[in-house]
């Protein structure tokens, strides 16, 4: 059974963490049974409705009967309860939203028979494991899939990061992470020390030097291919290899690519340039629309700079990203108008109030 009340309470928590930026709300893998959003959590009323409109749109509640309103209390029971009883009432499709900060996020919605359909893919791509850990949120479809959809298929357990020893996660765990994630386990384990785990990644480019790192370290890993827009579509298990397409996934000819599904029919234009070796195997070169992934995040150097030539302090603005061992950062030089320590406090406050954390430049020369 996929809806089960821990799996709900997973993504309205998991939703709940992105409003907190708190992973998880701050919870793990054990929620009390009372707990309550206001009370517990801290969400204020802003904050619920900010929630309840991000699962009305990803579980289609306004599309079920109006006892299914979450507003009506702030127990995580009764949120938990009327998302169980809508899916019982329509379980044909899941609304997600792209990853971008600076273009608009859009509203993508996929049937849940796609999605089932590629998890049943993947479930006998790998061998099924003793206990999946969990490392992204679940309301995401990378997230969705890997850790809703496989454990329920698989009948295996799933645990957060935060309560298992990211020492010994167990010799047949699956540790479910971004290029973000791995990087954080990459450097956080003692010296020489071998884990006997396995691993997958995806939401971004995985960097070659990590990747090889964590094969040192005895992971075998796998990296998955895909978008908000698409989902999962190649694979491959080194970073010297190609993506493989999943078996169901034809791709065009036409520039930009296309990529047709067998099972359902569908067809969607990729967002990236791709060289294409083999029928089954293909190298993604880069986005088509100038986004840079920053930790999973579709950010746009464009928007960035026009934003901050906005600022009345500034005069000229570059804004630029540039791969560090694989690694894409942001570079950015802002000239002032007229430069003192003050100017200087200013435009770098006024920078920080209008972009997220991935938006800004990790080199920000302000002269």
């Amino acid at each position: 059974m996929i809806w089960a009340t821990a799996t709900i309470q997973r993504i309205i928590l998991d939703t709940a963490g992105g409003i907190l930026q708190t992973p998880h709300a701050g919870l793990g893998s054990a929620v009390p049974a009372d707990l309550d959003l206001h009370h517990d959590l801290g969400l204020n009323s802003l904050q619920r409705m900010t929630l309840a409109a991000s699962l009305n749109e990803f579980f289609g509640l306004f599309g079920t009967t109006d006892d299914n309103y979450l507003l009506a209390h702030t127990s995580l029971a009764h949120w938990t309860a009327c998302i169980l009883r809508a899916r019982q009432q329509d379980d044909t499709s899941l609304t997600f939203r792209t990853s971008g900060t600076s273009g608009a996020a859009r509203a993508i919605q996929h049937p849940m028979a796609s999605l089932l359909g590629e998890a049943h893919y993947l479930a006998k791509l790998l061998p099924r494991p003793a206990l999946i850990v969990s490392t992204v949120p679940a309301q995401h479809v990378y997230g969705l899939i890997w850790t809703v959809l496989l454990p329920a298929i698989w009948a295996c357990p799933l645990r957060l990061l935060a309560d298992v020893s990211p020492y010994d996660p167990g010799a047949d765990t699956l540790i479910i992470g971004t290029p973000f994630t791995w990087e954080y386990m990459e450097r956080s384990l003692r010296p020489g020390s071998v884990l006997t785990c396995r691993g997958v990644s995806s939401t971004a480019p995985l960097p070659p030097g990590l990747f090889t790192r964590l094969i040192d370290r005895g992971i075998p890993l796998t990296e998955v291919y895909g978008s908000s827009e698409t989902g999962g579509l190649a694979y491959r298990h080194h970073p010297d290899q190609p993506f493989t397409l999943f078996p169901y996934l034809s791709l065009s000819a036409e520039n930009p690519a296309q990529i047709t599904r067998s099972d359902t029919g569908a067809t969607y234009l990729l967002p990236d340039r791709l060289e294409q070796l083999s029928p089954r195997q293909i190298r993604v070169l880069g986005r088509l629309d100038g986004a840079v992934q920053i930790a999973g995040v579709n950010v746009y150097p464009a928007h960035i700079r026009q934003t901050i030539l906005d600022c009345p302090l500034v005069l000229t603005c570059d804004i630029y990203a540039k791969a560090d061992a694989g690694v894409a950062q942001l570079y950015g030089a802002v000239q002032l108008r007229t430069h003192t320590e003050a100017n200087r406090a200013a435009c770098l406050h006024w920078i920080r109030a209008r972009f997220s954390a991935p938006e800004i430049p990790k080199h920000l020369y302000i002269y």
